[in-house]
């Protein structure tokens, strides 16, 4: 399931509010993206089991844009790929939700579950993270937001943990 749930009004302001970020980005030691640098804004995730969660980047604009759509976020990726980037077929690790959303600053393929969509500059796609995904080698460079709720079961269990450690003796 790829579902087109929304739509933003100025692309040109969000590809600058893109940008503005660049300079925090870095390369990652994920071996199925290529040509990608990304900055985690909200929290990040571990790829251990079970897996962390860790404070990341804050963005107030993000959180307006992400919370419209998905409430309790608390995931997010900001994405830069350069031409001919782009992710090979994989499932979301343990620990994001079984929900993604995505924002791109230009039109793209999505294969989900062996389907290819032609997705819109612009355009907010809701999206199964649990299926197979991947972005095939882009045509031109290109940013993309994505965000999650967490897994609420580790969620929950590790953020009681942290509240746990938080409280006065």
């Amino acid at each position: 399931m790829v579902t087109d749930i929304g739509k933003i009004s100025n692309i040109s302001s969000f590809q600058d509010w893109c940008e503005s970020k660049h300079r925090l980005m870095r390369r990652g030691r994920y071996k199925l993206d290529f040509k990608r640098i990304f900055l985690t804004l909200g929290w990040s995730v571990t790829l251990d089991k079970p897996p962390l969660y860790l404070p990341a980047h804050k963005d107030e604009r993000m959180d307006k844009l992400a919370s419209k759509y998905c409430q309790n976020w608390k995931i997010s990726l900001l994405c830069y790929y350069e031409k001919g980037g782009g992710i090979k077929p994989h499932r979301d690790a343990t620990g994001y939700g079984k929900i993604g959303y995505s924002l791109s600053t230009t039109d793209f393929l999505f294969k989900h579950d062996g389907t290819p969509h032609s997705c819109k500059a612009g355009t907010i796609y809701q999206f199964e993270t649990k299926k197979v995904h991947e972005i095939p080698p882009l045509p031109q460079s290109r940013y993309t937001l994505i965000w999650w709720e967490p897994d609420w079961q580790y969620w929950e269990n590790y953020w009681n943990q942290v509240q746990q450690l938080e409280l006065p003796l």
